[in-house]
C-alpha cells in the first residue's frame, strides 16, 4: 500500500467492530468509546481525521470520508452519532446524540459550537416539566459559523447561521440565520449559495484545479474538471463531474492530495458510492 494510504490510530478506539478506511488519522489522547463500554460500532470513512484530545461516547459513532474533527471536540449520547462526507468541525465543539444525530454531507461547524438533541437535569419526582430527547438530522451543506447552539430543530440542507447564533426554531433550506434567538435574515444578505450552470460550475472548478496544479506541477495530467464522464476514461486520471457532484475515485496521490488541500471548500463524493447517512434514521 502507498504510504499516503496509511492509517495513524494514535488514540484509542474500544468498539465490537471497527471500520477504518484508507489513510484514517486519530490523534494521541483521541478516546472512542460507547458510554458505559465498548462501542457498538465506529467506522471511519477514507482520510477522516480526529485531532487530539476528542472524546467521543457514543454506542455507535461513525464519520465520512476526508471529514475532519479538530481537537478538543465532545461527542456524547445514547444513540448512534453520524457524520457524512466532506465535513468539517473546528475546534472544541459538543455533539449530543442522546435523542440520536445524523449530520449529512458536507456540514461545516465553527469552532467551540454545540448541538444539543436532549433537555434534562430537574427533579421528575419533584415535579420538574423539562426532559426531552429528540432526533436530530442536519441536511447537506448546512454552515454553523462559529459559537453557534443548537436545540433539536429541523435544518433544512445549505442553511447557514452566523457567527454566535442560538438557534431554536427550523432552519428553512439555503436559509441565513444570525441572532439570540437566531432570526431569518434572508432578505438582508441573500442566500448562501446562489444558482451557477454545469458550465459555470466547471469554470470555477478549473480555475481551481489550476491553482493546485500550478502549485503542484508533478500531478498534471492526473486531475480533470467534467460535466459527463468520458465515454474512454484515461488511466489515472481523476474526473471531479460538476453535474451530479462526484468523482472517479482511483485513490491516486495526485487525487488525495487535491481533496486533502481543497476540501471543505470543494466537495465532491466517489461515483458510485451510496449515500453514507444510509439507512437513515427517521425517528427515535
Amino acid at each position: 500500500m502507498s504510504k499516503h494510504l496509511d492509517n495513524r490510530i494514535d488514540g484509542k478506539i474500544d468498539a465490537k467492530e471497527i471500520i477504518l478506511g484508507k489513510g484514517v488519522v486519530v490523534e494521541k489522547d483521541v478516546i472512542i468509546r460507547g458510554k458505559h463500554g465498548p462501542a457498538e460500532k465506529v467506522r471511519l470513512g477514507d482520510f477522516s481525521f480526529i485531532g487530539r484530545g476528542s472524546v467521543i461516547l457514543t454506542p455507535h459513532f461513525e464519520l465520512g470520508d476526508y471529514s475532519k474533527l479538530n481537537a478538543g471536540a465532545f461527542i456524547h449520547g445514547e444513540m448512534p452519532a453520524r457524520i457524512g462526507r466532506n465535513c468539517w468541525f473546528g475546534g472544541n465543539v459538543i455533539l449530543d446524540s442522546m435523542g440520536g444525530l445524523d449530520i449529512d454531507d458536507g456540514v461545516g461547524v465553527g469552532a467551540h459550537s454545540q448541538i444539543w438533541t436532549h433537555m434534562q437535569f430537574g427533579d421528575l419526582v419533584e415535579g420538574c416539566r423539562f426532559f426531552s430527547n429528540r432526533y436530530m438530522y442536519i441536511g447537506k451543506d448546512v454552515w454553523l459559523v462559529g459559537h453557534c447552539i443548537l436545540s433539536p430543530v429541523e435544518v433544512g440542507e445549505k442553511s447557514m447561521a452566523l457567527v454566535g447564533s442560538v438557534i431554536t426554531k427550523n432552519m428553512l433550506p439555503n436559509h441565513i440565520y444570525a441572532g439570540v434567538p437566531a432570526q431569518d435574515v434572508t432578505d438582508k444578505m441573500g442566500k448562501q449559495f446562489e444558482e451557477r450552470t454545469p458550465e459555470q460550475k466547471k469554470e470555477v472548478l478549473e480555475k481551481i484545479l489550476g491553482e493546485f496544479l500550478t502549485k503542484n506541477p508533478q500531478y498534471h495530467g492526473s486531475l480533470e474538471a467534467c460535466l459527463s464522464y468520458p465515454s474512454k476514461s484515461e488511466s489515472g486520471v481523476t474526473y471531479f463531474n460538476v453535474s451530479d457532484r462526484t468523482y472517479s475515485q482511483n485513490f491516486s496521490e495526485a487525487e488525495v492530495a487535491f481533496l486533502k488541500a481543497k476540501v471543505p471548500l470543494v466537495k465532491f463524493t466517489p461515483k458510485g458510492a451510496p449515500a453514507w447517512l444510509l439507512p437513515k434514521v427517521t425517528k427515535v
